[in-house]
């Protein structure tokens, strides 16, 4: 397993779908995570250093606090088509086993938690390469000027 640290944020090439990026703890490597845009935003201002933390998060996190439960790690762990999918590990109850969620639901929950994060070298692979297809599609896109239009009267 590597360990990640969160390293930073930037618009996909879609400039529609943010992209969190993880570096590898002491590496090189570098992880996509593809996000959506409300999780991106949480992420962006629950982190802000010049503002008051505030996150919609606080509140199940204080739930958890109460019942003695706290998320440990989180692991990124599958890609299906261009969707991340995380495992969340907990410590404190016998009863919750690990959950599996998509990571663009997860990653801010997990900042605010402040848990590690972990890959497998091949998982981070296997991102790059769909990260790369994205890309090649966004680009063949960009070269049709009229393909995003939406074809409704009233929203054009």
């Amino acid at each position: 397993m590597i360990e990640l640290e969160p390293f930073g944020m930037t618009a996909g090439m879609d400039k529609q779908r943010p992209v969190m990026l993880f570096r590898e703890k002491g590496g090189e490597a570098t992880l996509p995570v593809w996000l959506s845009p409300l999780d991106a935003g949480i992420a962006l201002t629950q982190h802000n250093v010049q503002a008051f933390a505030m996150s919609p998060h606080d509140v199940t996190l204080k739930v958890l606090e109460q019942l003695g439960v706290q998320v440990v790690s989180c692991r990124f762990c599958e890609v299906k088509g261009h969707q991340q999918y995380v495992e969340l590990k907990f410590s404190g109850s016998r009863k919750l086993k690990p959950m599996r969620f998509r990571a663009d639901h997860a990653v801010s929950f997990c900042l605010q938690a402040r848990v590690k994060f972990y890959c497998t070298r091949e998982y981070l692979e296997t991102c790059r390469e769909v990260d790369a297809a994205i890309e090649r599609l966004q680009s063949s896109l960009n070269m049709k000027p009229g393909v995003r239009r939406n074809g409704h009267p009233y929203l054009n």
